[in-house]
C-alpha cells in the first residue's frame, strides 16, 4: 500500500520528482561485521573502516568517519559508550569514552556544524530516585532507573571531550500518582511534560524511555528525539542554556527544556487512547534538510505500523506564522492528523532498528534493518534501488554519502605530500578522472562543456593541472577508475619551491570524470588543502 495526501499530489505535479536512483554511496555498519561499509549503486562494497560493532555513523564534512561503538558486549540493547572518529585509512583521530558512574551513551549520535556532537545517554539513577519523583513503586522491580538525556560534546583532545550543553528528561516530568511526591500535577493539563508513570509497564532494567534516535535542525535550533517506550517523538529547544534546559522558561521559544512538540501517541499525555496511537517502536526521526522536497518536515521509521508491516512517515509540523508549534485547542493533541506522505508494502517489516532519509532527488532511502535491506523509493512508491547485506546481524541505520573525493587537509611549505582518494560507483570503472585545483575559491564555479559545473573558480592552477597532469608535483592526477570504483592521485611538493609567506593560504580541489568520448560526465565535491609552516 502506498498513500499520499493532496499535499504530496500537488508536489508531484509541480516538482521535478525523478524515478531514477540518486547518485552517491550508502553508509552502514552491519552489527556483526565489525566494520563500517560504503556500498555503491551496483551493490559493490567500495570501502570499509575496521573496528568493533557500531550502531550509528556519519561521514563528516572533512571526510572523516564519526561513529558510536560498543564498549562492552551485553547490557541493554543499543548500549555503546564510546565515540570514535577515524580517517579514511583507518587511523583513529578521536576516541572518547562516554560512560561512567552517572551516565552511559547509547543508540544514536548527531554531528553538528560547529564541530560538536549530540549524543543520547542514560542517566544512571536508582529505584529510590524514581519513586521520589512520583513513579509507582509497583512498576519497578529492579534497582536501576535509567531516564534519558542529551549531551552536546566538544572534542578537546585525542581521547578527551567536554559537555558544553545538556538536557535531562527527568527535569520535565509530571505525575498524578502520589501527591506527597515531587512533580505532582494534572497530567492532561501539561503536554509539555512527560508522565513518569507512562507506560504502566513493570521495568526490571530501568530503561523507561529507550530513546533510540535523534537529529538536529540548525535553522530552528531544534532537536528531535524518539522514545520507543512512549511511542512518541519530541522536539526540544536547543537554544537554551544548560540552566534553562533544566527549567520551564528561557530559550528562543520561552519554554526552557520543556517539550515543544510531541507526536505519535496522544494517550501518553491523556489526549487520546490506544486507537489514536500512530507510532509503535519507531526509530530514526530526521529533519528533511533545506533545499530538499519537504524541507523542514520530519521523516520517521514506524517499525510496527501494523503487526506485519513497517512504514515510513513524513510529518508536516503544525506551525503558525511565527514558527511556533500549535496544539489543537479542540482535541488537545498535536497534529498532523496523518502523515503528509507514507510508504509501506507487503513484506516490508522490521520490528527493531531501521531508518529513513530524504535524498537530493526527492526519493527516500530506507533501511529495513532486521531484513538487512536498504532500498530507495520514489514519492509514488517505486523502488529504484535495493541492496541486501549478505552477512549476519542487522543494520541500525543507513546514510546517503554524496562525496566521492577524500584528501588530506594540510601541506607543509617546507615540502610534503597530499593524497587524494576517489570512491565512486563501480559502474564508472575504466573511465578517466582528472584532479583540478584553484586558489580562487569555489563560487560560482566554472561551467564545463557538456553542462557540468566544476565547483571551482578557474585560475592559473586550474589551467596548469588541466594542461599538465601527471607532471612535476602532480602525481597520477589523471588516471583510470579501477573495477572497484577507486582512483587516487597526489601532490608531492619538494622543499624549497614554496615561499614561507604562503603559510595559511588554501587551495580547493575537485576531480572530474570523463566518459569514453572524453566528455565531462561529473564533478566531485571540493576538498581544501592549506599550506602550513
Amino acid at each position: 500500500m502506498h498513500t499520499q495526501t493532496a499535499l504530496v499530489t500537488a508536489m508531484l505535479l509541480t516538482s521535478a520528482w525523478t524515478a531514477a536512483q540518486a547518485p552517491g554511496l550508502r553508509l552502514f555498519s552491519p552489527t556483526q561485521a565489525n566494520q563500517t561499509q560504503l556500498v555503491d549503486g551496483q551493490g559493490t562494497i567500495v570501502h570499509t573502516w575496521p573496528g568493533t560493532h557500531s550502531s550509528t555513523m556519519h561521514i563528516l564534512d572533512d571526510g572523516t568517519l564519526l561513529r558510536a561503538i560498543v564498549g562492552a558486549p551485553g547490557g541493554i540493547p543499543g548500549s555503546t559508550g564510546n565515540l570514535q572518529q577515524m580517517d579514511l585509512d583507518g587511523t583513529v583521530l578521536w576516541f572518547f569514552v562516554v560512560a561512567n558512574a552517572t551516565r552511559s551513551m547509547h543508540h544514536d549520535i548527531e554531528p553538528m556544524s560547529n564541530g560538536n556532537v549530540l549524543v543520547i545517554t542514560w542517566d544512571i539513577q536508582t529505584r529510590v530516585d524514581a519513586i521520589a519523583a512520583g513513579r509507582d513503586p509497583a512498576t519497578i522491580t529492579g534497582t536501576d532507573w535509567l531516564p534519558d538525556s542529551i549531551l552536546e560534546l566538544q572534542r578537546t583532545g585525542p581521547t578527551t571531550g567536554q559537555v558544553v550543553w545538556e538536557w535531562h528528561l527527568m527535569d520535565h516530568v509530571i505525575q498524578d500518582f502520589d501527591p506527597t511526591k515531587a512533580n505532582h500535577g494534572v497530567v492532561a493539563n501539561h503536554p509539555e511534560l512527560l508522565d513518569i508513570n507512562y507506560p504502566t509497564v513493570v521495568l526490571s532494567n530501568g530503561d523507561w524511555n529507550h530513546a533510540n534516535g535523534l537529529d538536529y535542525n540548525e535553522d530552528q535550533d531544534w532537536i528531535v528525539l524518539s522514545s520507543r517506550q512512549q511511542g512518541e517523538i519530541y522536539l526540544i529547544d536547543h537554544s537554551t542554556t544548560t540552566a534553562e534546559a533544566a527549567s520551564h522558561s528561557g530559550g528562543q521559544r520561552g519554554k526552557g527544556g520543556d517539550l515543544l512538540y510531541r507526536w505519535g501517541n496522544p494517550e501518553a499525555y491523556r489526549a487520546g487512547n490506544i486507537l489514536n496511537q500512530q507510532l509503535r517502536g519507531q526509530h530514526d526521526p530526521r529533519f528533511i534538510r533545506p533545499g530538499l522536497a519537504g524541507e523542514g518536515n520530519i521523516t520517521v521509521f514506524n517499525n510496527s505500523y501494523t503487526t506485519t508491516e513497517s512504514a515510513v512517515f513524513e510529518l508536516q509540523l503544525p506551525l503558525d506564522t511565527s514558527g511556533n508549534i500549535l496544539l489543537d485547542p479542540v482535541t488537545g493533541r498535536y497534529g498532523p492528523l496523518a502523515p503528509s506522505w507514507s510508504f509501506t508494502e507487503p513484506g516490508f517489516y522490521s520490528q527493531f532498528v531501521s531508518s529513513a532519509q530524504r535524498l537530493n532527488n526527492g526519493n527516500t532511502l530506507i533501511c529495513s534493518g532486521m531484513q538487512k535491506r536498504m532500498f530507495e523509493v520514489t514519492p509514488t512508491g517505486q523502488t529504484v534501488w535495493s541492496y541486501t547485506h549478505a552477512g549476519t546481524g542487522t543494520l541500525f541505520q543507513a546514510h546517503s554519502v554524496d562525496r566521492s573525493q577524500w584528501s588530506g587537509a594540510e601541506l607543509p611549505v617546507s615540502g610534503g605530500q597530499v593524497d587524494f582518494d576517489y570512491l565512486v560507483d563501480s559502474s564508472l570503472a575504466g573511465q578517466t578522472y582528472l584532479l583540478l585545483g584553484s586558489f580562487s575559491g569555489t563560487a560560482p564555479g566554472t561551467l564545463l562543456p557538456g553542462g557540468v559545473t566544476l565547483p571551482l573558480n578557474a585560475d592559473f592552477l586550474t589551467v596548469s593541472m588541466l594542461q599538465q597532469p601527471n607532471v612535476g608535483v602532480f602525481v597520477d592526477t589523471m588516471g583510470t577508475i579501477d573495477a572497484s570504483g577507486h582512483g587516487s592521485s597526489s601532490i608531492v611538493l619538494p622543499g624549497g619551491i614554496v615561499p614561507a609567506a604562503l603559510a595559511g593560504v588554501s587551495m580547493d580541489f575537485s576531480h572530474v570524470i570523463f566518459d569514453a568520448t572524453m566528455t565531462v560526465e561529473s564533478a566531485s565535491n571540493v576538498t581544501t588543502v592549506t599550506f602550513v609552516p
